[in-house]
């Protein structure tokens, strides 16, 4: 099984001609505090099998790690490549809507992808402080 992509954005879709329709892809996140909330968010993950992959059931699993490696969640499902029609090795998308995502502090989170226990890649998204303007801050002690 090869990872040909995996993207965070604000929304993603899969038309009824099959095709993926991916929008507001990003890598980073701002927020003014910590612990953060992220309100949604789509992971998408596009696999393709190889030569001999096919009608096997699989195990995909991502799993969303902090810097030190703990483990902030975990999602896993079944997989099924087909046989292939016309020559063209199967596709498979997996579009994972995730709400109200708390990252606990600034840094790097990684979302790694795995077939089965063999890693097929990551994706970094980095967390980052904004300053708290004075005005806000004085807004909050009114």
């Amino acid at each position: 099984m090869e990872l040909l992509t995996i993207l965070a954005a604000d929304y993603a879709n899969i038309s009824q001609e099959g095709k993926l329709n991916v929008m507001g892809i990003f890598k980073d996140i701002y927020a003014t505090q910590f612990p953060a909330q992220h309100p949604s968010m789509y992971l998408i993950v596009k696999l393709q099998a190889e030569l001999g992959e096919f009608d096997d059931d699989r195990t995909l699993t991502i799993k969303l790690l902090d810097e030190d490696g703990q483990e902030l969640m975990k999602l896993t499902g079944p997989l099924k490549m087909q046989k292939p029609s016309g020559g063209r090795r199967p596709e498979a998308n997996a579009i994972l809507q995730i709400a109200n995502m708390v990252f606990p502090h600034a840094g790097r989170y990684e979302f790694r992808v795995f077939v089965d226990k063999d890693s097929k890649g990551s994706l970094a998204i980095d967390l980052a402080q904004l300053p708290v303007s004075a005005k806000a801050i004085e807004k909050q002690q009114e």
